[in-house]
């Protein structure tokens, strides 16, 4: 869109950042989530505190909010601090 003020072209840009820069796509994410989640799978999984499901289902739904808001960035980061925040700790079952 332009606009016209006093003799100056104003330009607004009607699409999202997200839609003009393609660096981080749709495949990088996926390629990204699966090798992030294979490492913590494999350093993790000494005990019983790494959940494959629950990990796979946040990077499931940060792609979601990534693909409807964010971009696929911001939904990488997302979905590294949730897995972060939900591997729980050390079982004490005693």
């Amino acid at each position: 869109m332009n606009f016209f003020v006093f003799t100056q072209t104003i330009l607004v840009a009607t699409s999202s950042a997200k839609a003009t820069a393609d660096s981080f796509s749709f495949s990088t994410y996926v390629i990204l989530s699966f090798l992030y989640i294979m490492i913590m799978h494999f350093a993790v999984n000494m005990g019983s505190e790494f959940n494959l499901i629950q990990m796979v289902f946040f990077f499931v739904f940060s792609g979601v909010l990534g693909y409807l808001f964010l971009g696929y960035e911001a939904a990488f980061v997302v979905g590294v601090v949730l897995s972060l925040i939900f591997i729980s700790g050390p079982r004490k079952d005693l």
